[in-house]
């Protein structure tokens, strides 16, 4: 039985109000891979994580602590419900090992290297970086949503942004196709940074990684709804890898399971499984381009002898 929907909500608009994300991770956890990197901050282009990749770790926990919840009962899960939202509580951060945030900083510090090679003049907001609030228009809350959108762009104008490289799917349908139904967004220009070091691909020195075979998982609101497609495949084929395409691929891709992990865990990790058992008969190295998918193909594929990179992870790997 999914978990109930209000008492999922309640979690959510707690975090959302203490730490402005919906899992209420940290201000410094969400910043602290950008630390050395001398961004500037602000300017009218901003490289903008929405703090999605540093909250994979977290993702993956919350989604295990809530699936052991699942069908107990809606009361059950409000009393324990500050415990639930305790796994990722500043107090608590030991339970996420180093190396899991350090990999996805990495992430991040990867793809800011590569729009560096391309060229590409970018800030970063630090710690005024607002959450985009993609869960909340995903889980139908349509007033805290359309509250919070305002909010953001305010926010970008402020330090006045006018370019917005996004670095996963779900901020970028969300900023491109959502936010206009409900604010005025002016002449903000938003870009995924596919996009962007498609558009200045031979400035990057991707150099071929030979004898590897990799398969390709696309994500279903880059593919279907957002139609990035071949960008990043042009850049794979720079590295000269074997990738091997799924016949669940491009806009015909399967879902990896998220974000039902919020109100159905269980499922959600079924849906996960499938996926990732299905990508590991044709490569046991996957290649993704969406932190909640790579949280999702984790969780299914806890047993399966399979490596989920990032495509970011790759490309690093190619420009030395």
């Amino acid at each position: 039985m999914p978990l109930e929907l209000k008492d999922v909500v309640s979690l959510i608009a707690r975090n959302m109000e203490s730490k402005g994300n919906p899992l209420g991770v940290d201000v410094d956890t969400c910043v602290s891979w950008a630390s050395g990197l001398d961004l500037d901050k602000g300017g009218e282009t901003i490289l903008y994580t929405s703090c999605m990749y540093q909250m994979v770790p977290y993702i993956v926990r919350f989604t295990e602590l809530l699936e052991k919840f699942e069908g107990a009962g809606g009361g059950l899960l409000l009393k324990i419900g500050k415990a639930v939202s305790s796994v990722v509580d500043a107090d608590h951060i030991a339970r996420v090992p180093k190396d899991e945030r350090d990999r996805f900083n990495g992430v991040l510090r990867g793809i800011a290297k590569l729009l560096k090679l391309a060229g590409v003049d970018f800030g970063y907001l630090y710690e005024d970086e607002p959450y985009s609030g993609s869960l909340l228009y995903e889980l139908g809350l349509e007033g805290l949503f359309s509250r919070h959108a305002r909010r953001v762009v305010d926010t970008f104008r402020r330090f006045g942004v006018r370019r917005i490289i996004v670095v996963d799917p779900h901020t970028y349908y969300v900023l491109g196709k959502i936010y206009p139904r409900y604010v005025d967004m002016g002449d903000l220009e938003v870009i995924h940074y596919i996009d962007m070091l498609h558009r200045y691909i031979d400035r990057i020195p991707l150099k071929g990684i030979q004898g590897e075979r990799y398969t390709i998982h696309d994500p279903c609101l880059l593919a279907r709804f957002m139609k990035i497609i071949d960008p990043q495949r042009e850049l794979l084929d720079r590295l000269n890898i074997d990738l091997v395409e799924p016949q669940r691929s491009r806009i015909k891709t399967r879902c990896c399971g998220g974000p039902l992990e919020s109100v159905s865990p269980k499922l959600s990790k079924t849906l996960g499984r499938v996926r990732a058992s299905e990508l590991a008969s044709y490569s046991r190295k996957i290649i993704a381009m969406c932190p909640i998918c790579i949280s999702n193909l984790v969780r299914g594929g806890r047993d399966l002898d399979i490596e989920i990179y990032d495509l970011s992870e790759i490309l690093v790997r190619g420009a030395g």
